[in-house]
């Protein structure tokens, strides 16, 4: 029966040393391989341990045979006192030999260091997962991060199971860590978690920088767009014809003076077109209201307009604001009021800033509501583009008793910073 257990290695069947001496179970199922080895682990230590310790005792015994009954005491003295460091030294040889790392500072030693050796964050994910696995000797580990669009960035070394931990960054989730099978060690796995969520946090933050960098780029490309066709199609043509009406004026000074009054008035006409251009092209850069009245004064002005009835009020100091916050949040503004005079048939609308923590802009209104077709149009988006370019958000929604409401939350942190 002894033979029929054993391999040709004298190991017991389905158990095979791998090319770097390390012991492999690969011919049992999942589920029973961690088990047995972690039964060869403990079986090796303890049996090396009881014929090291044994033969410390019997040795001493031997040598000290002349102290008479006092060579027993001085034999157990001596192996008591080297069990437990023997133990150790056997226990770090065995887990070599199966590959398991009992320290959990020596695993995020490790971990770390794979980490800072990665070119990027992404990379970094990848390392971790590997380091991970290896760990916690997984068959599989994948990593899926959840990025602020709502999409899902996923690495992985090996199949994963269905095994989901949750990554969880100064209390909020930025993904979770699959594995496949139970881990060995749900302390060590707990700790793992806690860097990784570290790292995945930071492939988020590097995802979103990227959106906002496309988003700038794609915004001034726009914005150069709007300027070139402002200045070729309305502002080129008036000045072109301004110069062709001087020269006309001027030819005809000497041959006919009475018909040089209709051209200047004319001149006259079109520079006042040309001037209307140049501020048009202005206020598109920065709303000129902003630098006169302030964000308040602005947001009461724009209130002014014709059509229903608009409150506005104002809670906390705004003087101090970021400049990008506050160009956000009168656009934003503007654009909410323009919907509700042309499509809210609304009575009155309110207009409610309130400086917390953070920048919170509220714009409602008791009309009909917000319309089916109107859901996803350019407004809206365009709110919602300035609110994520200032690095907020932007909410609309229907209100419980009639009318729309929109919510705006602009974070203060340039000026937290320079402060």
């Amino acid at each position: 029966m002894g033979r029929k257990l054993l391999g040709a290695q004298g190991l017991p069947q389905g158990v095979a040393a791998g090319r770097s001496g390390v012991l492999s179970f690969g011919a049992f199922p999942r589920d029973r391989r961690r088990h047995l080895a972690l039964v060869v682990n403990r079986a090796l230590v303890y049996a090396v341990l009881t014929a090291v310790v044994g033969a410390v005792y019997f040795g001493i015994i031997a040598v000290a045979a002349g102290l008479g009954s006092w060579a027993g005491l001085v034999a157990a003295l001596a192996a008591g006192a080297l069990f437990h460091p023997v133990r150790q030294r056997l226990q770090e040889v065995a887990d070599r030999l199966f590959k398991v790392e009992r320290d959990p500072y020596r695993v995020a030693d490790r971990l770390n260091q794979s980490v800072q050796r990665a070119s990027g964050p992404v990379e970094a994910l990848e390392s971790a997962a590997t380091a991970i696995r290896q760990a916690l000797q997984a068959d599989g580990v994948a990593v899926e991060v959840l990025l602020s669009d709502g999409s899902l960035r996923r690495v992985g070394d090996g199949e994963p199971g269905e095994q989901a931990t949750p990554l969880i960054w100064h209390g909020r989730p930025v993904g979770r860590l699959l594995l496949a099978g139970e881990p060995p060690d749900p302390g060590l796995l707990d700790m793992l978690v806690r860097h990784l969520a570290e790292v995945a946090h930071a492939v988020r933050l590097t995802a979103d920088l990227q959106r906002s960098r496309e988003r700038i780029l794609a915004t001034r490309e726009e914005e150069r767009r709007r300027l070139r066709r402002d200045l070729h199609d309305g502002l080129g043509p008036t000045l072109a014809s301004l110069a062709m009406t001087v020269d006309e004026a001027r030819l005809r000074l000497s041959k006919d003076p009475a018909a040089v009054d209709p051209l200047l008035h004319r001149v006259r006409s079109q520079m006042a077109t040309a001037i209307g251009d140049v501020r048009d092209l202005v206020y598109g850069l920065r709303p000129p209201a902003l630098d006169e009245l302030g964000l308040e004064g602005a947001l009461r002005s724009l209130a002014e307009g014709p059509g229903p009835r608009v409150v506005v009020v104002v809670t906390g100091r705004l003087k101090d604001l970021p400049p990008e916050v506050g160009v956000a949040a009168y656009r934003i503004a503007q654009e909410a009021v323009t919907n509700v005079r042309r499509h809210a048939h609304a009575t009155t609308a309110l207009i409610r800033l309130e400086r917390r923590e953070e920048l919170w802009l509220t714009v409602s209104d008791d009309g009909i509501g917000l319309q089916e077709e109107r859901r996803n149009g350019v407004g809206l988006a365009s709110m919602r583009e300035r609110a994520a370019e200032a690095g907020g958000d932007c909410v609309v929604t229907g209100r419980p008793g009639g009318g729309t409401e929109v919510v705006v939350r602009l974070p203060l942190k340039a000026e937290e910073g320079a402060r």
